[in-house]
């Protein structure tokens, strides 16, 4: 199923997606809210033998904040990623804020978590530095480190 019909079906279900989506940054003293794109693969699930790859991606104007996680089979609210990585884009391609390669544990909590059903859905927070970068292609610069916090509640689309 194309995922605008899929999204669109979501969204007609009786209380299947109640909640309006949520996924806000406070970044450098300022709040962002972003739209989550739930076209083109951006914000939906996949599931692999071994893991559940978990991607949500925003738009707030020209900014631009994607979240990804990988799941462990069975995954459950409260259980924490086997990994995960946080980017921000302020200026959409000029500026880029990412994760370092390892995160603090508990960096990201994932409070509601359910794949089964009509209405695939995502809910959780995360606290955790973002690093300059030029460019995706360079390392984050760890001297330039910002604390992030965040909030996502989201529909997911399967891939």
């Amino acid at each position: 199923m194309r995922r605008a019909a899929f999204a669109a079906a979501l969204v007609a279900l009786p209380g299947a997606a109640s909640a309006e989506a949520v996924l806000s940054l406070t970044f450098d003293g300022a709040l962002h809210r972003f739209v989550p794109e739930m076209e083109g693969a951006r914000t939906g699930f996949s599931r692999f033998a071994t893991l559940q790859a978990v991607s949500i991606e925003g738009s707030d104007g020209p900014a631009r904040l994607v979240l990804e996680m990988s799941l462990l089979p069975g995954a459950r609210a409260g259980d924490a990623p086997y990994a995960a990585r946080i980017s921000f884009r302020p200026d959409g391609w000029r500026d880029y804020w990412v994760s370092p390669p390892e995160l603090p544990g508990g960096a990201v909590s994932v409070e509601l978590f359910d794949l089964s059903g009509p209405a695939p859905r995502i809910a959780g927070r995360f606290e955790a530095p973002l690093c300059f970068t030029p460019t995706p292609l360079h390392p984050p610069d760890p001297a330039r480190c910002r604390t992030a916090a965040g909030r996502f509640d989201t529909p997911l689309v399967p891939d």
